[in-house]
C-alpha cells in the first residue's frame, strides 16, 4: 500500500519538534511539537527568529554548527544524540538531545533541520535516582559514600587553590540507651530529628552527612577551625532546643541525649582518611570530657 504523505505532513506530525534554519540561521520550519516545547508559535518564529536566540548562549550555537561541520563528530554535515539545552519563551532551560542535518544543495549551503527529543522527563528521573543514591532515607542528608566524594572534592580544591577547609565529626550520648529502653521508633525520631536540626542549623555552603548509625559528619568550606568551632557550638545549642531528652529539656525520663562534637581543619597535604581520622579523634575527646560539649583537634591528641 503506497502512502501518499508529503514532507510538510510528515514534519507536522512528528512527535519530536523539528526545527529547520535557513543559510542566515533563521527559522524556517518550526511544527507542531516544537511549539509545545518552547511556547512558540510557528508564526512567532518562522522568517522572525534566529536559530541561536533559542540556545542558551552563542557560543553553544556556534559549536554545533562546528560538530555538524567536522567529520571527525559524528560523520559529514551531521550530528547525532548530542545533548544540550534550550530556551523556552519563558527563558528557562529545555534539556534536549538534539538529532541534526546540515541542507546542501549542488554543494552550496543552505541550512539544516534538527530533531529536538525533549529529555525534562529522563533528567528529572536521573536527579531522582543520583538523590537517591546519595541520601540516607531516615535522615535526609547525604550517606557515607557521598560524604566522601564530597570530602576528597573539598580537599583537592584547598589543595589547588588554598583557603579553608573545618570538618565537625558529631556523635550522640546516650543514644543507645534511647534504642534499649524507648524502642528503635524513638530511636529513629531522633535522628530525623538531626537532620532537621542540621539542615536548619548550616549556611548554603555547607554539607551534613549521617556517617551510619549515630555518627555525622559537618563539612564546612571556607571555614576556619575556630568558626567551625563555633558553628558547631550552634548546632549542639539547637538539638538541645529542639530534642525532648537533651540536659536542657525537662523531662522525668531515665535517658539523656546530647552531642558530642569534634573539629578539625584541613591539611592540604594529608590523606582524607586522617583528615577524618582527626576530627573523629576530637569527638572522643568530647564524650572524654562529658559529652554535650565541642573539642577542637590539637596536636596532643596524637
Amino acid at each position: 500500500m503506497h502512502l501518499n504523505i508529503n514532507q510538510a505532513e510528515l514534519i507536522s506530525i512528528c512527535p519530536d519538534p523539528v526545527i529547520a534554519i535557513n543559510r542566515r540561521g533563521v527559522i524556517s520550519v518550526f511544527n507542531t511539537s516544537a511549539e509545545n516545547l518552547l511556547g512558540y508559535s510557528a508564526d512567532q518564529v518562522i522568517g522572525n527568529m534566529s536559530i541561536r536566540q533559542i540556545y542558551p548562549s552563542d557560543a553553544e550555537a556556534k559549536k554545533i554548527m562546528r560538530m555538524m561541520m567536522d567529520e571527525s563528530f559524528y560523520g559529514p554535515g551531521r550530528v547525532e544524540g548530542y545533548e544540550t539545552y534550550v530556551l523556552n519563551s519563558n527563558r528557562d532551560r529545555v534539556p534536549i538531545r538534539l538529532s541534526a542535518a546540515v541542507l546542501m544543495k549542488q554543494g552550496v549551503y543552505r541550512g539544516s533541520v534538527g530533531f529536538f527529543h525533549d529529555m525534562t522527563r529522563q533528567k528529572t528521573l536521573e536527579n531522582t535516582l543520583l538523590k537517591q543514591s546519595i541520601t540516607d532515607d531516615l535522615s535526609g542528608l547525604f550517606n557515607q559514600r557521598h560524604f566522601y566524594v564530597q570530602v576528597s572534592s573539598e580537599m583537592m580544591r584547598v589543595k589547588r587553590y588554598g583557603g579553608e577547609l573545618s570538618l565537625v565529626c558529631i556523635d550522640l550520648d546516650g543514644f543507645k540507651q534511647v534504642n534499649d529502653k524507648l524502642g528503635h521508633l524513638e530511636g529513629d525520631q531522633i535522628v530525623r530529628q538531626i537532620g532537621r536540626v542540621l539542615r536548619d542549623g548550616l549556611r548554603e555552603s555547607d554539607q551534613a552527612f549521617r556517617y551510619g548509625g549515630d555518627e555525622f559528619m559537618l563539612l564546612l568550606p571556607n571555614t576556619s577551625r575556630d568558626d567551625a568551632c563555633c558553628l558547631a557550638d550552634r548546632v549542639r545549642q539547637l538539638f538541645n532546643m529542639e530534642c525532648n531528652y537533651s540536659p536542657d529539656a525537662f523531662h522525668r525520663g531515665a535517658v539523656t541525649v546530647s552531642m558530642s562534637l569534634g573539629v578539625a581543619s584541613c591539611n592540604s597535604a594529608e590523606p582524607v582518611d586522617f583528615f577524618v581520622q582527626r576530627a573523629d579523634m576530637a569527638m572522643y575527646s568530647a564524650k572524654q570530657a562529658g559529652g554535650n560539649c565541642v573539642k577542637q583537634f590539637t596536636s596532643g591528641h596524637m
